[in-house]
C-alpha cells in the first residue's frame, strides 16, 4: 500500500487546476445553473401572466435590478480590487462599503416613497404606484445580497458564493411553481419573491457587525483612503454609465409603448440568458485574479483570454438561428414577435463578451478613467439614436429600434476598449525596453 503513494501524488498534481481556471469553472457552472433555474421561472411567468401582466412584472423587476446596481456606485469593483491587493484590510474595506451602501439605500427608499408615484405618472405608468412596497422591499433585499456576493468574490470563495446563488434561484423557482400548482400565481403573489434575498442576508448579520467594528477601529489609514477614493471616483463615473446602459433601453421604450410591448421585449431579453451571463461570469473571476498580477503578467494572461472568448463567441453565434423555433415552443404563439428582437440582442451580448478581456485588464491595471469615457460614448450614442428614432416610428418598430441601437453601442465600445488596451500595452512594453537599451549603450 505504501508503494502506491508516490504514484498517486504526481497524478493528483497533474489533475490540480490553476486557481483562475478553477474559479472560472465554478462561476461558469453556477451561472449555468442559476440561469437555468431562472429560465424555468421565466417560462412559468410568461405563459401564466401573458404579455400584459408580464410587462408590469418586468417593469418592477427591471426597476429593482437597475436601481440596486446603479446606486452601488461602482463600489463593488473598488472593494474587490483593494481587498485583493491587501487581504489584511478586507474587513475594514467592507465595513466602509456596507456603511456607504446603507446610507445610499436609505436615501433611495425615501425617494421612492415620496417621489415614486410622480415618476410613474411622468412615464404614463401611474398604475405601477400600487407596487411601490414591492419595489422598496426588492431594493433592500438586492442591495444587501449584493454586499454578500461581493464579499465572497473578494475572498475568492467562489464555491460558497455559487451555493448561495443557486440556493436563492432554487427557492424562487419552488415558490413560483407552488403558486402555479395551487392556482395562486398573480402579480401580487409573485412579487413576494423579493423577500427571498432579504432572508438569505440574515446569514451575514454577524459579518456585517464585524465589518463595521473593523472599519471603526481606524484600520484604514488616510493615504490608503485617498488612493481608494481616487479609484472609486472613476468607478463611480464608469458605473453610472454602465448601469444605465444595462436597462436604459427598457425605460426609454417604456415612454413610448404599452405594457404588452414591454413584456415581449423583456421576454426576449430574458431569453438572452443563454449568453448574457458569460461577460459577467468572466468579469467576476478576472478582476480579483488579474489585480494580483504584474502588468506584464496581465498582458500575457489577456492574450490567452482573447483567444478563449473568441472561440466562445463563435459557438454562441451559431445558436442565433435556432431562436426561430425555440421561442414559440417555450413561450407560446403570443411571443412570436420576440424572435427577431431576441436575435439582435443575442448578437449584442456576444459583442459584450468579446470586449470583456480588454475591459477587465484595464480595470486591474488601474485604468477606469479610460473605460468611463468609453461607456459614456456608448450611452450617448444609444440615447441619441433612440431620441431621434422612437418618436417617429410605429409601436411595433420602436421595439426593433431599441434593440438595434443597443447593438450599435456595444460595437462602438468593443472597438474603443480594444484600442486603448493595445495602446497601453505598447506603452508599457516600450518603457520596459528603454532601461535595458540604455544599459546596453552604456
Amino acid at each position: 500500500m505504501s508503494n502506491a503513494i508516490p504514484l498517486v501524488k504526481p497524478v493528483k498534481g497533474r489533475l490540480k487546476l490553476a486557481p483562475l481556471v478553477k474559479n472560472l469553472s465554478i462561476t461558469f457552472s453556477e451561472n449555468v445553473m442559476t440561469k437555468g433555474l431562472s429560465f424555468l421561472t421565466i417560462l412559468m411567468l410568461t405563459r401564466t401572466l401573458g404579455p400584459g401582466d408580464y410587462g408590469k412584472y418586468s417593469f418592477v423587476f427591471v426597476t429593482v435590478a437597475m436601481c440596486s446596481a446603479l446606486f452601488d456606485f461602482g463600489m463593488e469593483n473598488t472593494a474587490v480590487r483593494f481587498a485583493s491587493k491587501d487581504k489584511a484590510l478586507i474587513q475594514p474595506i467592507f465595513g466602509l462599503y456596507l456603511l456607504v451602501k446603507l446610507g445610499t439605500l436609505a436615501g433611495l427608499v425615501l425617494f421612492f416613497t415620496l417621489a415614486g408615484p410622480w415618476c410613474f405618472e411622468l412615464m404614463h405608468k401611474g398604475e405601477m404606484s400600487q407596487y411601490l412596497p414591492y419595489i422598496i422591499t426588492g431594493l433592500i433585499g438586492e442591495s444587501l445580497f449584493f454586499v454578500n456576493d461581493t464579499y465572497l468574490q473578494a475572498r475568492q470563495r467562489f464555491q460558497f458564493r455559487a451555493a448561495l446563488n443557486i440556493a436563492r434561484a432554487s427557492v424562487v423557482l419552488v415558490y413560483v411553481a407552488a403558486l402555479l400548482g395551487g392556482h395562486g400565481l398573480s402579480l401580487n403573489t409573485v412579487f413576494f419573491i423579493y423577500l427571498i434575498p432579504l432572508l438569505f442576508s440574515v446569514l451575514f448579520l454577524g459579518k456585517y457587525a464585524g465589518f463595521v467594528r473593523s472599519f471603526l477601529s481606524n484600520a484604514l489609514k488616510p493615504p490608503f483612503l485617498q488612493e481608494l477614493g481616487r479609484y472609486e471616483r472613476w468607478m463611480f463615473v464608469y458605473s453610472t454609465a454602465y448601469n444605465l446602459l444595462g436597462r436604459m433601453d427598457f425605460f426609454m421604450l417604456g415612454f413610448w409603448v404599452q405594457f404588452q410591448q414591454l413584456g415581449i421585449f423583456n421576454a426576449a431579453y430574458q431569453l438572452c440568458s443563454i449568453v448574457s451571463f458569460l461577460p459577467m461570469c468572466l468579469g467576476k473571476v478576472l478582476l480579483p485574479a488579474l489585480s494580483e498580477l504584474s502588468e506584464s503578467a496581465v498582458f500575457e494572461k489577456t492574450k490567452k483570454l482573447i483567444r478563449v472568448t473568441g472561440f466562445i463567441c463563435l459557438a454562441a453565434t451559431l445558436l442565433i438561428p435556432m431562436t426561430a423555433w425555440v421561442v414559440p415552443v417555450l413561450l407560446g404563439s403570443e411571443y412570436v414577435s420576440a424572435i427577431p428582437i431576441l436575435q439582435i440582442l443575442l448578437l449584442a451580448f456576444i459583442l459584450g463578451l468579446l470586449s470583456m478581456p480588454y475591459e477587465q485588464s484595464l480595470y486591474s491595471l488601474g485604468r477606469p478613467k479610460v473605460l468611463s469615457v468609453g461607456r459614456y460614448l456608448q450611452l450617448f450614442l444609444i440615447v441619441g439614436l433612440n431620441l431621434i428614432l422612437l418618436p417617429n416610428l410605429s409601436m411595433r418598430h420602436r421595439v426593433f429600434a431599441v434593440a438595434w441601437t443597443g447593438l450599435a453601442g456595444r460595437l462602438l465600445y468593443l472597438f474603443y476598449a480594444r484600442y486603448f488596451y493595445l495602446a497601453y500595452e505598447k506603452s508599457v512594453i516600450r518603457q520596459l525596453k528603454t532601461p535595458r537599451l540604455m544599459e546596453h549603450v552604456g
